[in-house]
């Protein structure tokens, strides 16, 4: 069964544009690995957009706003980040949201 979502967890949407979706989907797998193992993560749903060419999603769950926050700070240094950050042509969007009500 899947772990329900507390009103205390922190969602952090990131939208973004990659160059080279190929490329940028073999390294976010990577770039996954190693946030998983930040302080605070929960979890990251990775999705791509069907209407969009090149447009990737991620939902990552983290335990704490503190815990998203600093995990902002660390994949700017992060070299098994980089790749992944490497594809990024556009950031559209990155947001932290309480967890809400689920069903």
């Amino acid at each position: 069964m899947e772990q329900d979502m507390t009103s205390d967890n922190i969602l952090e949407l990131a939208v973004c544009i990659v160059i080279d979706k190929p490329a940028a989907l073999a390294a976010r797998r990577r770039a996954m690995q190693a946030v998983s193992r930040y302080p605070g993560f929960i979890s990251w749903r990775a999705v791509d957009s069907c209407e969009t060419s090149g447009m990737l999603a991620d939902l990552v769950e983290w335990e704490t706003l503190e815990a998203a926050q600093s995990a902002g700070d660390r994949v700017r240094i992060d070299p098994d980040f980089a790749p992944y950050a490497a594809t990024i042509s556009a950031v559209m969007l990155v947001q932290h949201f309480n967890a809400g009500q689920k069903i």
